[in-house]
């Protein structure tokens, strides 16, 4: 299938799968919502692609460009210049649907090596021409938009071949625009894993984790992706940063940590090594607990992580309100194990659901989770077995494809996450929770996903209907408003997601004017002419 519309080019995965919702969902949003009109779509955003503004690259740009990379590998059509200036947040799919891409690029080019890369920023540096790079595009923080016009380069067509796996070192090579499932399904056929998997984990790529500094569902066993990367290749407009696969090194400031979160302003990430581990998902070991409240769970989880005996590798607690809307969105409301569980003082909108696998060796695994589930119990939980857990892992990844039946039902649904210490995680959580609920007949469902001995992450999810009329201007300030809430109550700006234009005017106060000076000073050195992706993460 050919992409046409604006729906085509905002909807979550393969452009021919349209996911529906299953009856309890559907039965909930309309119970909740008796207002919500299931025969016709809430603005489909079903109009074909039209920028109205025409590209402003040159004729002579264009060609020359087109000579490098040839003219199979060069668009400057609307909807792959489209395409290319959105990500997936909620407002990228809203603008979508009201036939808005305020930010298009000029023209998309797909370089083939990295010769044909290096020089693409020579011309772009030359006739000051923006270069936005981009990989799957799953990013959630405005870094595609191109305020400024320019090119999208974008790796992800003929960057994509794993290079060498490494079994005495655990490490893997690979061009940076290969796919999640591609590199995991390479590793797992020679028995290895790389650990990452985030939500966007089937259309999202090595060079995407490592620019946005991404975390995956099993980052607390595994680690985040500065946890896991080894060295690096980064085309940049004066010339190519290269860095070794040392397993630690003591040579000045680390630069693949100054690359890490970059969000395509320093250059463009090409390949990458990475640590792999042994694949064994037969050695795992799993189950899930319920608390009596939230403020339980936090505290078994604190103390699981700060044990000693080693950790969790996917490690998930879910409030209170999710606890309950998933309960209802598949279901289980009613039945007897709902039923039982209250019986035993479980009560709904009270309990929180925790979910717990821990890979690797056997006797590792199950000595780390009989050490958790004494601690759970301490904390009054009462042990719910591996069915959740395997229903989770079953679904893991669909929740990303809730969000366009819910937008035509006119619902809106986004998340929003961030990073917090054990001591402020519960204010935070209350504080936050409170702001989203002000906002008339929002659910706010939260869970952490993310654990470590100093504190863990919170992800929030929210979900209300969309005002009508003014569906852009009141979710921008309802959103601000989550972001000043997370601010004040010591939270940090984004855990795993990243800054990218979304809120960057905040980058100040998280990190200091001499924190911002000192990412400008290594902007100007690699990118002194400020061609890439200007705007990002550094306020113009």
């Amino acid at each position: 299938m050919e992409e046409r519309t604006y729906r085509d080019i905002f909807k979550w995965g393969e452009l021919s799968k349209e996911l529906t919702l299953d009856d309890h969902v559907l039965e909930f949003l309309t119970k909740t919502y008796p207002n919500v009109n299931t025969k016709e779509k809430y603005l489909p955003g079903d109009a074909e692609v039209s920028l109205g503004q025409k590209s402003q690259l040159s004729k002579p740009v264009s060609e020359k460009l087109i000579s490098i990379v040839g003219k199979d590998n060069f668009s400057d059509s609307d909807v792959d210049r489209a395409k290319h200036s959105i990500g997936r947040f909620f407002l990228d799919s809203l603008k979508g649907r009201l036939k808005r891409i305020d930010f298009p690029v000029d023209a998309v080019v797909y370089p083939k090596t990295e010769g044909e890369v290096i020089q693409i920023l020579a011309v772009c540096k030359k006739e000051k021409i923006p270069i936005i790079p981009a990989g799957a595009r799953s990013s959630v923080t405005r870094a595609l938009e191109a305020p400024k016009g320019g090119i999208s380069l974008d790796i992800t067509k003929h960057f994509k071949q794993v290079l060498k796996l490494n079994e005495v070192n655990s490490s893997v090579t690979a061009q940076a625009g290969i796919y999640g499932p591609e590199l995991e399904a390479f590793l797992n056929g020679k028995g290895y894993t790389c650990g990452h998997f985030p939500q966007s984990f089937e259309f999202s790529t090595l060079g995407g984790w490592i620019a946005a500094r991404g975390a995956g569902q099993a980052s607390t066993g595994y680690g985040k992706m500065e946890n896991m990367l080894l060295s690096l290749r980064v085309v940049t407009t004066e010339g190519i940063l290269e860095t070794k696969d040392y397993p630690a090194a003591s040579i000045g400031p680390d630069i693949d940590q100054m690359i890490l979160g970059s969000e395509g302003i320093l250059g463009v990430i090409t390949q990458a090594t990475m640590k792999v581990r042994k694949y064994n998902p037969d050695n795992s070991s799993m189950t899930s607990f319920m608390f009596p409240d939230f403020e339980s769970g936090v505290g078994a989880m604190r103390e699981i992580m700060q044990g000693g005996f080693g950790h969790p590798h996917f490690f998930r607690l879910q409030d209170p309100e999710e606890t309950q809307l998933s309960f209802l969105m598949s279901g289980l409301e009613g039945t007897f194990k709902d039923k039982f569980l209250q019986w035993i003082g479980f009560k709904p909108f009270q309990r929180s659901l925790m979910h717990v696998i821990v890979d690797g060796d056997k006797d590792y695994s199950r000595f780390v989770l009989a050490k958790a589930t004494k601690i759970a119990k301490k904390y009054k939980a009462f042990q719910t077995g591996k069915s959740p857990v395997l229903k989770w892992l079953e679904q893991r990844y669909s929740s990303a494809y809730l969000r366009e039946p819910f937008m035509d039902l006119g619902v809106m649904i986004d998340t929003i996450e961030t990073s917090v210490s054990w001591e402020n995680l519960l204010g935070l959580w209350k504080e936050v929770r409170s702001y989203i609920k002000t906002r008339p007949e929002t659910f706010c469902l939260v869970h952490i996903s993310h654990a470590y001995e100093n504190g863990a992450n919170l992800y929030f999810i929210f979900l209300g209907p969309m005002k009508k009329n003014d569906e852009l201007n009141e979710f921008e300030i309802f959103h601000k408003g989550i972001i000043e809430a997370i601010h004040k109550n010591k939270g940090s700006l984004s855990h795993h997601h990243g800054v990218g234009r979304l809120t960057s005017a905040w980058l100040e106060d998280e990190i200091g004017e001499l924190g911002v000076k000192v990412y400008k000073g290594l902007k100007n050195t690699l990118d002194p002419s400020g061609i890439m992706n200007p705007g990002c993460i550094i306020k113009d």
